[in-house]
């Protein structure tokens, strides 16, 4: 009987030796690789957390430096010299009135990790440039023009972070948050069917003119009608009765002939008692920007006691919401601005106004009392009721200064350029660029 000794496993498999051992590396390479790629993720998610956090304190300076630039256009903060004012024009032409900013790079952090740079100011609408440099500021061939205006700025500026980061934003910026067009010293639409009331006295009583009294050379119509009253409004004018009757001494009003209202020369407000209703009460509207400003008065009483009072004291003027009726005069005091009025103006008295008067709403004007008075500027008088349908038409204004006293209204470009820029200047966009 033959006996047999069994074979040792590991001897039956000699091409298996050192299969564990590069198993092993295999793996360990495999969890290396692994480790680094996870180190390696890590420092790119800490990389890219420090450049975001960097380029938000960048973009975040760039808001602060256009925050910083409206509150200059918005005299809040000291131009320089001190007590000059830093308008849309001064900056386009002498960029170096607001030097603390103009230029100079300034910081928004106390250790100086992000600042802002104002880099230029433009004027998009006749191309100037205004570069600012507050040791040469320069200035555009434009300026030596009296006459030259800045309606709007595009201003641009650099946000300084952490990391050498850049953050540029562009803004532009409207000189007046209200437009609407002037195309007559005093406008009284009317589409009732009913005659207005229109009494200006005698010539030594009222004197109404279109020709600029702002020196600028231009001229506009003095008295703007709907298509119904240019005779009735023209006979008064030559110091007849509204029928063409008793005729005498007429009103002093320059251009004589009264402008019939059309599309093309009525402002925007005007054209439809709806467009009336939403430019006083809409959303965006008169009484909402008066009251988010504090400028809106259940009553004549509030608006006189208020610090501003109408006015007076403001070099600009302020704006000015009256709900209800309003005595301008005598012993009030007299002022400039915008002032809205939806009941009854009297005139009363001496006074004195610089800027756009609208009597929107019961639309009646009335001069009493001796004395006498001068309004620089426009006045828009409209009736029309709050609340109503759409179809619903302007009533018959009326405007009687036959009263006791004397009154002088005369058209104003500087007057009423100030009248538009008391609701504030209004931003029409930023961007990134």
């Amino acid at each position: 009987m033959r006996s047999q000794k069994p074979a040792h496993l590991c001897e039956r498999r000699p091409g298996e030796r050192g299969a564990a051992l590069i198993t092993a590396v295999l793996l360990s390479l495999l969890l290396l690789a692994a480790g680094g790629i996870l180190i390696l993720t890590s420092t790119m998610t800490g990389i890219t957390a420090r450049d975001s956090t960097a380029e938000m304190q960048a973009y975040y300076a760039a808001e602060a430096g256009v925050a910083r630039t409206l509150e200059v256009l918005r005299g809040n903060v000291e131009s320089s010299p001190a007590g000059t004012r830093a308008s849309f024009r001064n900056i386009v032409c002498t960029p170096n009135l607001w030097t603390s900013v103009s230029g100079a790079v300034a910081n928004v952090a106390a250790d100086g990790s992000s600042r802002f740079q104002v880099t230029s100011i433009f004027d998009p609408d006749n191309k100037v440039t205004a570069i600012v440099d507050p040791v040469n500021p320069g200035s555009p061939a434009i300026c030596a023009n009296a006459a030259y205006k800045v309606d709007r700025l595009r201003i641009r500026v650099s946000g300084l972070g952490p990391r050498d980061s850049r953050k540029n934003m562009e803004v532009v910026v409207n000189r007046y948050t209200l437009e609407y067009d002037v195309k007559s010293t005093l406008t009284m639409p009317n589409e009732s069917g009913d005659p207005i009331t229109f009494a200006a006295g005698g010539s030594n009583v009222t004197s109404i003119s279109g020709i600029d009294s702002s020196g600028g050379g231009t001229s506009i119509a003095a008295v703007g009608v709907s298509e119904a009253d240019p005779n009735t409004t023209n006979n008064v004018i030559d110091g007849c009765l509204p029928d063409g009757t008793n005729c005498g001494n007429g009103p002093n009003v320059t251009p004589g002939d009264p402008m019939v209202l059309a599309n093309s020369n009525t402002p925007s407000f005007l054209r439809s008692v709806t467009n009336a209703r939403n430019f006083m009460y809409g959303t965006e509207g008169l009484m909402n920007a008066a009251i988010n400003q504090g400028r809106y008065f259940p009553t004549a009483a509030a608006a006189l006691a208020s610090t501003q009072g109408l006015g007076a004291g403001s070099p600009d003027g302020v704006f000015t919401f009256v709900d209800g009726d309003l005595t301008l005069g005598p012993g009030n005091p007299t002022g400039q601005g915008a002032l809205i009025v939806t009941g009854k103006l009297t005139l009363d008295g001496n006074f004195n106004f610089n800027g756009v008067i609208m009597v929107l709403g019961k639309g009646e004007v009335y001069r009493s009392g001796g004395g006498s008075g001068n309004i620089f500027g426009a006045i828009f008088i409209a009736k029309f009721a709050r609340n109503g349908a759409a179809t619903d038409v302007f009533g018959a204004p009326v405007f009687d200064t036959s009263g006791g006293g004397t009154s002088n209204i005369q058209y104003s470009t500087d007057a009423i350029d100030k009248a538009k820029s008391v609701g504030g200047h209004a931003v029409k966009g930023v961007r990134e660029y």
